[in-house]
């Protein structure tokens, strides 16, 4: 893709994603939504943009709640305040300490909700979840506010989640009951933060990794999760569809192809909520060793 703005009416394809023209260019970044098959309109959004020396991708994928007014334009406006935020805050470099990090991504999500709030939808101030990504490397840094999700598929390795929900399945996980028993409860997916309408908690989680080889970074919306809750499994579905995709303008697999697929995926297994994928195939990652078990990658607090 190469529009720096892409809109319209239309609930499928590109008409919930911005993309730079810089990163519409790369062959490395994939992106894809669609409104599903229950929906009437796609409250999803996506931002893609790369720093201005292309070392660095970032990813937003913001999602509007549906029970709020306004869900549509909280979730385009949160998604391309947070991404022009950390894209122009990158031109300063790559935040290096734990503390810096957590300030770069907590300005993003504040700025975001202000954004949000100052700029109401005619029909009222509405509210999303939102994950984001800094991209490279040399190192993976994401944040999320609510159960939008990030993934790190290695070429080989185990697949890994890089975001926790902010879920009341996921309070009660970490209050010691077991993830089928909490997943399986009434109100499980209802999330207790979110940017917007009546928020009052706008700290996000924060992880840093280095990755140790190439793979994908994936940040989707539940739309495509729920359908495949195993990070395993879902980096066997992105494998699976790399493999069947036509080769990229850089003879590599293409992202945009593999995107699409898995939105076509959600629907095939029942469509029942609007579905957003951004996509960097980490190509460059140089292979290195393990790290210690006295410095394991771990989340930024």
């Amino acid at each position: 893709m190469t529009t720096s703005d892409i809109g319209s009416a239309t609930p499928h394809g590109t008409a919930r994603i911005r993309i730079s023209q810089a990163a519409g260019s790369r062959a490395d970044i994939g992106v894809a939504t669609d409104v599903g098959l229950r929906h009437p309109t796609n409250q999803d959004f996506a931002a893609v943009d790369v720093d201005r020396d292309g070392c660095h991708v970032v990813l937003v994928v913001a999602d509007g709640v549906s029970s709020t007014d306004g869900a549509e334009d909280a979730a385009r406006t949160a998604a391309t305040t947070a991404c022009d935020y950390l894209t122009a805050a990158l031109a300063q470099g790559l935040p290096v300490s734990d503390d810096a990090v957590i300030s770069l991504f907590g300005r993003a999500v504040q700025r975001a909700h202000q954004a949000v709030v100052d700029n109401p939808a005619p029909e009222g101030t509405g509210a999303c979840t939102l994950v984001s990504a800094i991209c490279s490397v040399d190192r993976i840094l994401v944040a999320n506010v609510g159960d939008t999700r990030a993934y790190w598929f290695p070429a080989d390795g185990a697949a890994r989640r890089l975001t926790v929900d902010d879920s009341v399945a996921q309070a009660q996980i970490d209050m010691g009951m077991s993830r089928e028993e909490a997943e399986a409860g009434a109100g499980a997916h209802a999330i207790t933060k979110w940017i917007g309408a009546r928020a009052t908690d706008l700290e996000p989680r924060v992880l840093s990794i280095r990755p140790r080889m190439p793979g994908w970074v994936m940040v989707c919306s539940d739309g495509l999760w729920n359908h495949v809750p195993d990070p395993t499994d879902l980096a066997g579905l992105v494998g699976h569809y790399a493999a069947a995709a036509a080769p990229g303008a850089d003879g590599r697999p293409d992202p945009d192809a593999v995107a699409a697929a898995l939105t076509e995926f959600a629907n095939a297994q029942g469509g029942f909520d609007n579905v957003t994928v951004a996509l960097w195939r980490a190509d460059d990652v140089p292979v290195r060793p393990e790290a210690s078990p006295s410095s394991p990658d771990a989340p930024v607090e």
